[in-house]
């Protein structure tokens, strides 16, 4: 299917959405006051002309890196217009990063201005010693005190909005093109440093084209919207494809962690159609199934479809939405591709482990490994100041190799997980360590799992437990435990529960030799505090390895480990 006519660039996008739908609301939020603040596509067109307008004044050159530190907000989304606009490159940086990750990013993109959302993200800023390059740092919500120690550099980001739209910021806008660099996004990969992936225009609004041909999304939808920018699932693919379809976006004040809110906001908002990740769905299917109430508000008659990807769904999961008859669609993709490749049909039944068919435009293919290539307009630039990496990872072809295997059927395209998640038991059997991930997680009393074995004997896993959901099936059984971790993981009962728990669920593996043996349970919650997690919520394998070292020994050599360790090692056979 041809991709036909889009707007070559954001900017033109943006003012083809103004002269379409000035007056639709374009985005709202309610971050200040309990009632929503708003901006229609031609208010939205109007500040992101401004803020342009600023930057060029500035001295912004095509190409010119400006760098982000916060949370979704109204004042991102314009700055992030804007640079787009006027040829400027974004780096939207995850605002909890440490200082470590902030000092390396800083020093690679090299941006010339940093915009902060407030005086303890500028904080952090200032505490990385590459922060002395950016020529100036501007703060959403300023605070004159927080900005004494540099006051010729640090400014109110309310300067940039001040200013008036300029001819210049239109002359800008045409000179753009399509294959100019627009976004740069570090990925926060499971080992070594975050990669700088160069997007340009061409990928994000091909892309969407793309979606456009395959969904009915419309004006009148509303999306209600938690997933970060910095991310590409959040950043290009939800917050573009509202943008592109002219849609309205209200901000999900509570990025995800708050469920109860989130729920608030799913009755006050009622989205058409909804983006999230399948830990959240099977947080909201759980609270609909202990509460009427709560199932009513989810599942309201005018939510269309909902759409999943970064893990798999589990098929109770998906089951429960297709029988209040919301579709659930599924796509796959990384930041190098835009971010998504497949999509599954928004009709049909979801099958599990099928990931869909390419977007229109986009080809697929299998090398002889079975490692999945890419190619089309959704294909990165590269990685930012590594060639190296970029000619190893995209061929002379233009395929890019995506480190993930799977398989071609007649649905579409299966995917079966990381080419470095493979490894081999002592039998030389082969297991796939997304395949076993995705059969514990698939448990509701289980938040995130890690499964190792390279060389050994057996599969062996460590599983960070959700407190709230064990405790809440603890109770369901009798069990008379606290109510709170560690001591509640601790309970034999308890122990008890967990071990024919991840039975059941990994009973669903076909393969028997990779059913986990044994397990750990995890003594914290992974966090980036502890590096055990990335802002992308994937486990940090290594990591966890290097934390429970005593406990790997004493799961697969328990002759040569300590007894204690022993005794935190829970068998299944």
């Amino acid at each position: 299917m041809a991709l036909g006519r889009y707007p070559a660039t954001v900017g033109r996008m943006l003012r083809e959405r103004r002269d379409a739908f000035g007056d639709r609301l374009a985005y709202r939020e309610r971050l200040r006051c309990p009632e929503y603040e708003s901006l229609t596509y031609a208010e939205l067109y109007d500040r992101a002309a401004r803020v342009g307008s600023a930057l060029l004044r500035l001295g912004l050159r095509k190409g010119d890196r400006v760098a982000s530190l916060s949370r979704n907000r109204a004042e991102l989304l314009i700055l992030e217009l804007a640079t787009m606009s006027v040829g400027g490159v974004v780096v939207p940086i995850f605002a909890d990063y440490p200082a470590s990750q902030l000092e390396f990013i800083f020093e690679h993109c090299g941006a010339r201005w940093l915009v902060v959302s407030d005086p303890t993200r500028l904080a952090e800023a200032l505490g990385a010693r590459s922060s002395e390059r950016l020529e100036r740092i501007f703060v959403m919500d300023f605070d004159a005190r927080a900005a004494q120690a540099e006051p010729e550099r640090v400014l109110p980001f309310d300067r940039l909005l001040a200013r008036r739209k300029e001819p210049q910021f239109e002359r800008r806008l045409a000179s753009v093109q399509a294959a100019d660099p627009c976004l740069l996004m570090y990925t926060s990969g499971t080992t070594g440093k975050p990669k700088g992936v160069l997007l340009c225009h061409r990928n994000i609004l091909s892309q969407r084209k793309g979606i456009g041909l395959l969904w009915d999304l419309r004006p009148e939808d509303r999306f209600l919207s938690y997933l970060p920018w910095h991310h590409s699932f959040g950043g290009i693919f939800e917050l573009f494809g509202a943008l592109y379809s002219g849609a309205s976006l209200t901000l999900d004040e509570s990025y995800g962690k708050d469920l109860s809110l989130l729920i608030e906001n799913f009755k006050r908002v009622q989205p058409t159609v909804y983006f999230s990740v399948p830990r959240i769905y099977q947080a909201l299917v759980a609270e609909a199934q202990a509460s009427s109430r709560v199932e009513r508000e989810i599942f309201h008659p005018r939510l269309r479809f909902v759409f999943t990807a970064a893990a798999a769904l589990p098929p109770s999961v998906s089951r429960y939405f297709e029988a209040k008859g919301i579709p659930v669609v599924e796509g796959w993709g990384l930041t190098e591709t835009s971010p998504c490749v497949t999509v599954t049909p928004v009709s049909g039944a979801r099958v599990p482990g099928v990931v869909g068919r390419p977007l229109p435009g986009v080809r697929v293919k299998l090398a002889e490994d079975g490692e999945i290539l890419v190619q089309g307009p959704n294909v990165m630039l590269g990685y930012f100041r590594d060639a190296k990496r970029t000619s190893r990872a995209v061929d002379p072809m233009g395929w890019f190799h995506t480190g993930d295997f799977g398989e071609l059927g007649e649905g579409g395209l299966v995917l079966k997980g990381r080419m470095d998640g493979l490894f081999k038991l002592i039998s030389g059997q082969m297991v796939v360590s997304q395949e076993v991930e995705s059969a514990l997680v698939s448990s509701p009393l289980i938040s995130f799992a890690a499964v190792y074995g390279s060389g050994e004997d057996f599969v062996g896993a460590v599983i960070f437990p959700s407190v709230k959901e064990v405790s809440r099936a603890a109770r369901a059984r009798g069990i008379e435990a606290p109510a709170q971790a560690p001591e509640l993981l601790r309970h034999p009962r308890v122990r008890e529960l967990l071990k024919h728990e991840i039975k059941r669920a990994c009973s669903s593996i076909g393969a028997k030799y990779q059913r986990p043996k044994a397990f750990v349970v995890a003594r914290e919650e992974p966090s980036l505090r502890n590096g055990e997690i990335t802002p992308t919520l994937k486990i940090v394998k290594p990591k966890v390895a290097q934390d429970y070292e005593a406990q790997f020994r004493a799961m697969f050599k328990p002759e040569e480990a300590d007894p204690r360790a022993r005794e935190e090692v829970i068998r299944l056979i």
